[in-house]
């Protein structure tokens, strides 16, 4: 996880990840208690279930010298917050709520213990505005902005490949693919998180051919940084790149049609070019 290391926390690493994941949410509390009281009282093999997959996780990925001496071998420390993913404790403490409130007899106090639980959850959990900014409608049912539509028709419309290469910055970068699967990305995911400055990514080699091109593609779409015409062009070749998104604030005409690019088309805020290289 971003931050943290099994180099500098050593035994700590997994309890370090644990607190950054579920930050101020009690929900896991809920589950130790949950877990406890099946160990307790627990007659039914459907609640059991939870308490071996759990033993299973704390001798293997939860287990300090495991995650100590293999995940860091296997070096998929920044990954290791994905197996917080598998521990059950939505579905777990859902489950226990569900039982808490059918273990009553009278039915009569039924509702009113369904309301204590909600209000518990919503009281021990994170507030979605904690976990969410920026909160917005929808623009159309395929839950991705009309300029992504847009510029994925004028893309099909000058195609010349079958599945065309296209750069995009990073407000789009990220969710393309979830409209249109048949765009390949030029633009690495890690790679644009390490330009950005983010250390859960790992290293990369700064003088590498790779991490250059990749460099020289987001200094122009993504930071607007109009310097290095040759390691521009450069990489638009080497990527194979068939087609440049920038935003209209921010992308030099000039530069770009002196690189090769040719202006298809402006789709609300963003630019469409296609590289004649």
């Amino acid at each position: 996880m971003a931050g943290v290391t099994i180099e500098e926390m050593g035994m700590q690493f997994v309890s370090a990840c644990m607190k950054i994941y579920w930050s101020s949410c009690w929900y896991p509390l809920l589950f130790a208690v949950g877990l406890l009281c099946t160990l307790i009282w627990g007659r039914r093999r459907s609640s059991r279930i939870f308490i071996g997959y759990t033993f299973f996780l704390l001798l293997t990925v939860y287990n300090p010298l495991v995650v100590k001496y293999l995940i860091s071998k296997a070096k998929f420390e920044n990954e290791y917050y994905r197996f917080i993913w598998i521990l059950p404790v939505i579905p777990a403490v859902a489950y226990y709520g569900v039982r808490l409130v059918t273990v009553i007899r009278w039915k009569w106090l039924r509702p009113i213990m369904a309301v204590l639980v909600a209000a518990a959850l919503i009281v021990l959990g994170n507030p979605l505005d904690g976990v969410v900014t920026n909160f917005a409608k929808a623009e159309n049912i395929y839950k991705v902005p009309d300029d992504l539509r847009a510029i994925c028709d004028v893309i099909h419309q000058n195609q010349e490949n079958e599945a065309p290469r296209a750069v995009f910055d990073n407000d789009l970068n990220s969710i393309v693919r979830q409209y249109d699967a048949s765009i390949r990305l030029v633009i690495s995911r890690n790679a644009s998180l390490y330009r950005a400055g983010s250390t859960a990514v790992g290293k990369y080699n700064e003088n590498g051919s790779f991490y250059k091109k990749q460099k020289a593609l987001l200094d122009v779409v993504e930071y607007h940084i109009h310097e290095d015409k040759e390691g521009f062009i450069n990489a638009l070749k080497k990527t194979k790149t068939d087609f440049v998104i920038v935003k209209t604030d921010g992308g030099d005409h000039e530069f770009l049609t002196e690189c090769g690019c040719e202006l298809l088309a402006q789709t609300g805020s963003y630019y469409v070019y296609k590289y004649n290289g």
